[in-house]
Order: structure tokens, then C-alpha cells, then sequence
């Protein structure tokens, strides 16, 4: 059984598996309410077998890298006619081992003489950022773009696998894996929807969507690489639908640190 929380719980109905013009009558009213009945506590049952959502975010966790790492890329915007926007070089010092867990993101633009730096701690799942511009503290909002290239610095960091108010709503399939997913808030009334396989604990993908309920963002896992026994994310498309722009990130070399 599957749930798509944009989606009725029980699409089957009303599809061949009844017929309304004579499960209304008087007479059928009273096995219709046992029939939906039945139907709600098979439903609550299910939802009640699924892991929590901190106990899945744990899972997708647990596939970091185990020892801290220096991970080099280029994150690039394309516009919808393939037209490059912008590329800027990507640097990020991983350490989600350590305790507390702790990242170090910096993006720079040589061409620009721009750079900005952000570090995060996660004590106790919640996340302290220290925010610099040009080697100048700035304030900080994680939800914003990285220079309204579509990613925002959550995105970048991955900061939803620490969030504590995220829930588990069902079960999906995303390239072809059975997945968890996992609905996190975000603000504005918009929802990251997380697919999490249930096999190995990869995040498989995330998409956005606003309070309407319309689709505003892809994340799209591209490629994946072997570290240390494990598969971690390496190659991301940002995909923003209603502009039909893409930001890439690609990671060229990945270095284990002591």
C-alpha cells in the first residue's frame, strides 16, 4: 500500500470497486459505513507500522561519510533556453561524525573577487550557522538562494535530515526503489517531500511544493559515489519548474581528511 499525500488515501474507489449510483441507497448506507470503517482502521493500522520520521532521517544519516571529508565542485545555473547563467566554484568541509556534527560550505566566484562562507554545528539537531560574505559576518537565513541561483543553503546542506518537526506519510517508489516519504515543513506553509529508500537508507530525492500544493522545486539525485562502504550523494540537479530553470552540482574531487 502506498500513500501520496497529494492524492485521496483510497484512489481505487470510485474506479470500478464501486458503484455510487447504488452504494447510496438507504439500504446500503449502513454496509458502507462498515466497509469504511474496516477501510480507516486498515489505514491507521498501516500508518501506525511505519518508522517514525527521526527514526528515517537517522537511517539517511547514518549514509554520510563516517570520517570528515573535503568535497570540490562547480554549481552552475542554466536557463531554460541552455544558456549558462552563472558557475561558481563550490568547497565543503564535511565533518558529520564529529560530535556535534558540524559543515563548512563555501561558495566564490574568482572572476567576481566574491566568496561567501557558512559553517553549521548541529548540537542537539539544531543548527547554529555562523554566515560571512567577503570574510564579513552577514545575516543569515537558510531558506534563502545561494545568489538566486535556485539552491538554497539548506538545500546545499542538507539541513532537513536534522529537522525534528518532519513526518513520515507513506510509502513510494522513486527510480524504481520502495521508499519512505517523508513530508518536512518549511516556511510559508511550503513541504519538502523526502523519498528515503527503504533498503539502504539513501535519500533518492526531494521535491518542494508551495502552500497551493504546486510542485516549485526538484531535487534530483544524479549520481552517487562509493565512500568508505557507503553511497553518498555526489551529483544534484536543482530543477525549478515553473521557470523551467536547472541549477547543477557537480562534484570533481572528493579527499578524506585525518
Amino acid at each position: 500500500m502506498q500513500v501520496n499525500p497529494k492524492r485521496p488515501i483510497f484512489p481505487s474507489i470510485g474506479k470500478g470497486g464501486f458503484n455510487f449510483s447504488n452504494v447510496w441507497k438507504p439500504d446500503r448506507v449502513r454496509g458502507m459505513k462498515r466497509v469504511l470503517s474496516i477501510l480507516l482502521l486498515t489505514a491507521s493500522v498501516y500508518a501506525e507500522d511505519l518508522p517514525s520520521a527521526p527514526q528515517i532521517l537517522a537511517a539517511a544519516r547514518a549514509q554520510l561519510p563516517p570520517h570528515p571529508v573535503v568535497m570540490t565542485g562547480v554549481l552552475k545555473q542554466w536557463a531554460a533556453n541552455g544558456f549558462m547563467k552563472k558557475a561558481m566554484d563550490v568547497e565543503m568541509t564535511l565533518d558529520w561524525s564529529a560530535s556535534p556534527p558540524q559543515a563548512e560550505y563555501r561558495i566564490s566566484d574568482p572572476k567576481k573577487d566574491f566568496s561567501q562562507t557558512l559553517k553549521i554545528i548541529w548540537n542537539d539537531g539544531n543548527a547554529e550557522f555562523s554566515f560571512s560574505q567577503n570574510g564579513e559576518k552577514k545575516a543569515f537565513n537558510s531558506h534563502n538562494q545561494i545568489q538566486n541561483s535556485g539552491i538554497s543553503w539548506d538545500d546545499l546542506s542538507f539541513s532537513f535530515l536534522w529537522n525534528e518537526d518532519a513526518r513520515t506519510i507513506g510509502t513510494d517508489k522513486k527510480l524504481g526503489k520502495e521508499c519512505f516519504l517523508i513530508s518536512v515543513p518549511r516556511p510559508a506553509e511550503h513541504e519538502l517531500l523526502l523519498w528515503v529508500e527503504k533498503e539502504t537508507g539513501r535519500m533518492l530525492g526531494a521535491e518542494e511544493h508551495d502552500a497551493d500544493g504546486n510542485r516549485i522545486k526538484i531535487i534530483k539525485v544524479v549520481s552517487v559515489k562509493k565512500f568508505d562502504e557507503l553511497w553518498m550523494v555526489k551529483d544534484l540537479d536543482i530543477i525549478q519548474p515553473g521557470q523551467d530553470e536547472r541549477t547543477s552540482l557537480r562534484v570533481d574531487h572528493v579527499e578524506a581528511r585525518p
